[in-house]
């Protein structure tokens, strides 16, 4: 398991990540979000549960919201290209979300895919 640096936190929303889109043959860029733009994403939906941890708990959340919440998301921390909500709205089912839950695992609040695997 990688360790989180020094240099990682003090790069914040300027780390890239390539993201590998199956779907569609080709990668993207995504960074993580900000403390900002995570409570100004969360505060626009309200009504949100939180886990004991302090991380939100997208398991209570109606579906709907969900989906919405993960492209703004996704929207906030694409890169390259840069898509807003409504045009990630247009993408293959799932792609969205994927690429929602990727930028929130880099941002450090749901734990990487790996991690959940071995649990």
């Amino acid at each position: 398991m990688k360790t989180l640096t020094k240099e990682d936190i003090l790069k914040g929303k300027d780390k890239r990540v390539t993201l590998y889109l199956k779907e569609y043959g080709k990668n993207i860029v995504i960074r993580p979000l900000t403390d900002g733009e995570l409570t100004e994403i969360l505060a626009k939906l309200g009504g949100i549960k939180f886990k004991p941890d302090g991380t939100p708990d997208f398991e209570k959340m109606d579906l709907s919201k969900n989906f919405e919440l993960l492209r703004i998301i996704a929207s906030k921390g694409l890169v390259k290209p840069k898509l807003s909500p409504k045009d990630l709205g247009e993408m293959k089912f799932g792609v969205p979300e994927y690429i929602g839950l990727k930028v929130l695992e880099i941002s450090g609040l749901v734990p990487p895919e790996e991690e959940e695997k071995k649990s």
